[in-house]
């Protein structure tokens, strides 16, 4: 059986292939499989064993995505493939190897994927299940298309991809929900298990500046392995500084427990203190309120999203410019 190949590569001398969609940088021979178990080495570069193979795919609401202050109230088509990107997914991850079971093998190409969001009216299409890096070819052809059938793109990811794999999205992306992990070596070393986790604060900035992506950033809190107050501080001084004081930070507990929730209340009230403009817990009819005069801009009940209190992207009270991505069209 033939796959499509790897693009974003570079060969050897000694006939392996260096892939460069995700931080794990495999170099692979013929017959290796990399960490993410959906590519493999061969005799003409790396064989994409799951392209065009889906895990999950759905149509609802953007927010479902950690995603509030980006298009708000509009159908997305979400979707998402197989593969690992963390060693803390091997083994216990719902979208990781590919099923051997051909009837869980279900195939989308990109086109139809394009297509069909467009048929049923989706405004946008996002990656949400599973990590897009490692299905990064699939994913760059999914948002090309999208775009050029003017929808809008996202994508839900652990910031595992490459620089240069980011480069080659970045003039396709418009919003990313990054679920970072910690703030430190010890808590990557037991929630993520990426070589280099500083190297997901690289992406988030570079997607930021470099290609004004709309970025909305998620920490799931475990009690005891990421609460640590100096160590939340420093991420939340990193939000304000590098994304910007308007980055929503979604904080939501990672486990259950009432130690975790008191970690999480703990961790929100540090958002707030860190000058955060919006800080959003897992309560799922949270209102946005202007930083300035704290009118009500948008509501969600019930899963229902209204923008209520807006002129633009100004509030309809004070004037005060909210960043929200209301636009198909990136704006600098």
């Amino acid at each position: 059986m033939s796959y499509p190949q790897a693009d974003l590569i570079i060969p050897t001398q000694d006939g392996s292939t260096t892939c460069l969609a995700c931080q794990w940088r495999c170099t692979l021979r013929p017959g290796d499989l990399g960490r993410c178990q959906v590519r493999a080495g061969s005799e003409t570069g790396i064989d994409l064993l799951g392209y065009g193979l889906i895990s999950g795919a759905s149509i609802g609401p953007i927010e479902d995505y950690r995603l509030w202050h980006f298009l708000p109230d509009t159908l997305a088509l979400a979707i998402g493939g197989w593969g690992y990107a963390t060693v803390a997914e091997q083994g216990r991850g719902p979208f990781g190897a590919i099923p051997t079971d051909p009837d869980r093998q279900r195939r989308l190409e990109p086109e139809r994927a394009a297509s069909f969001a467009l048929e049923r009216l989706c405004r946008g299409v996002v990656w949400a299940y599973g990590e897009p890096a490692v299905n990064h070819e699939y994913v760059r052809a999914l948002l090309q298309l999208s775009r050029a059938s003017s929808r809008y793109t996202a994508l839900v990811t652990t910031g595992a991809m490459t620089c240069e794999a980011l480069d080659q999205l970045g003039p396709y992306l418009d919003g990313l929900s990054l679920d970072l992990r910690g703030f430190s070596d010890a808590s990557y070393a037991r929630l993520g298990g990426l070589p280099a986790w500083r190297e997901v604060l690289t992406i988030a900035e570079r997607a930021r500046s470099r290609w004004n992506v709309h970025i909305e950033v998620t920490t799931r809190i475990h009690h005891g392995v990421n609460d640590d107050q100096g160590e939340l501080r420093a991420l939340v001084a990193w939000i304000k500084e590098t994304l910007g004081q308007e980055t929503p930070w979604h904080v939501l507990p990672g486990d259950a427990g009432s130690e975790t929730a008191a970690s999480t209340t703990r961790a929100r009230r540090i958002g707030h203190e860190g000058e955060l403009a919006f800080v959003y817990g897992a309560e799922p009819n949270q209102s946005t309120r202007c930083p300035a005069c704290h009118q009500t801009l948008i509501t969600r009940t019930n899963g229902v999203t209204r923008m209520v209190g807006l002129n633009g992207t100004q509030c309809s009270t004070c004037g005060h410019p909210i960043k929200l991505h209301l636009s198909i069209f990136k704006q600098r």
